[in-house]
């Protein structure tokens, strides 16, 4: 017995019914689904083809439950736009109003806890404490603002709650990063730190909740000035930056160890410190805020730019205070990255280490914040967040002085 076909809507595709919590049947209609998606974060082409692609996942089912169509959305927001999306999804799908921002161009969006709650967590405030503040928040607007607010409003209520429930610190975060979205200035992030400590992570993170689009790996700088200076003209920069010592070291050498693998590193980072420059410099011309995160970006560096009065630089050095903890980060980059083992830093881990110790001792001396990475990413961030926050507040306030 042949199963009854599906009926299609009036444009010929495949109708989707779908049963609420309530068991009632309505139709499936993308235009709600669109919007939705909207309202945390998505374009309107980019909602558009995640409900298109929900319908025509589906599609094979006349009659799906609602619970079907949350999960399918889920994962598709998961595999094209990341985790991020689909936790602001997750989080907002459940809210029991929606409330309005109105904006001065005329662009109005919609309040989300997720988006909040991110906003406070690079104000330095731990996850917990910001999702707790996100949901006051929530319920605040929904009892007095049920209309819609002005973005200005918003900030101001949110300003006092955070005064009264997490103290004058992290406001004074929350006003900083406000007046740095209304003026013109750049962010130059420098992050540096011996191999393994966590740079890319970081830097991936800080784009992320920063709305940063411009991120640069000095690994990838070293890999183009390996092709434009070979072997012969540059030998430093054809070993890892521990071992670059073996370029330049000779038998009749009186260096101990450390101090040749000093020399070495200092040799290969004057040369890709060439490219960070030119890097930097790009970035303030163009007026775009850019990460640079890797081993080359030496705390001194900050002595030797020339920067424009619109620039905010916030270098900082990630450390890890234990080899044990350092290894294990490497045992993970060794199941996670298959063409970057990590046996090759393990069998390295001493010189690894000595290095790491000179990055340190620079940054004490050029007074760069030394920020100790743990196993527990959650921590790492809050310190870093709170750093970068601090820097941000103090050269807001210096330009008001």
């Amino acid at each position: 017995m042949s199963s009854k076909p599906n009926k299609t809507d009036s444009s010929g595709s495949t109708r989707l019914n779908v049963i609420t919590r309530g068991g009632d049947t309505t139709p499936f209609l993308r235009g709600i689904l669109t919007r939705s998606l909207q309202k945390v974060g998505l374009t309107f082409p980019e909602a558009f083809g995640v409900a298109t692609l929900v319908r025509e996942n589906l599609s094979a089912n006349q009659t799906v439950p609602s619970e079907n169509i949350r999960d399918e959305v889920s994962r598709i927001l998961v595999s094209q736009f990341g985790p991020g999306a689909e936790e602001r999804y997750r989080l907002d799908r459940t809210e029991p109003v929606w409330v309005k921002i109105f904006q001065e161009n005329g662009e109005d969006v919609w309040f989300s806890r997720t988006i909040f709650r991110y906003r406070l967590e690079i104000c330095g405030i731990p996850h917990n404490i910001a999702e707790d503040l996100a949901h006051r928040l929530h319920e605040r607007l929904i009892n007095d603002y049920a209309n819609g607010i002005n973005r200005e409003d918003l900030h101001r209520l949110s300003f006092k709650m955070v005064l009264d429930q997490a103290g004058p610190h992290f406001a004074r975060h929350l006003e900083a990063w406000h007046k740095l979205a209304q003026s013109k200035k750049t962010l130059l992030l420098l992050i540096g730190g011996a191999s393994g400590v966590g740079k890319s992570t970081a830097a991936t993170l800080l784009a992320s909740r920063l709305n940063i689009t411009r991120t640069q790996s000095t690994d990838m700088l070293r890999e183009v000035l390996r092709i434009l200076r070979p072997a012969e003209i540059a030998p430093e920069l054809h070993y890892s930056s521990f071992n670059a010592w073996k370029a330049i070291a000779t038998e009749s050498d009186d260096e101990t160890q450390a101090a040749r693998i000093q020399t070495g590193f200092d040799r290969q980072a004057d040369e890709v410190e060439v490219a960070i420059k030119a890097l930097l410099d790009r970035a303030q011309n163009e007026q775009a805020s850019i990460i640079v995160e890797g081993v080359h970006v030496r705390p001194s560096i900050i002595k030797r730019l020339n920067l424009e009065s619109d620039v905010i630089l916030i270098p900082v050095v990630l450390m890890v205070d234990r080899q044990k903890t350092l290894k294990q980060f490497f045992k993970g980059r060794s199941v996670t990255t298959r063409r970057r083992p990590g046996e090759h830093y393990l069998n390295n881990i001493d010189a690894i280490w000595a290095l790491q110790s000179v990055i340190v001792s620079e940054a004490n001396e050029c007074n760069v914040p030394v920020v100790i990475n743990e196993e527990e990413e959650t921590n790492t961030m809050v310190r870093i967040f709170s750093v970068i926050a601090s820097r941000v507040a103090d050269a807001i306030a210096l330009e008001k002085d």
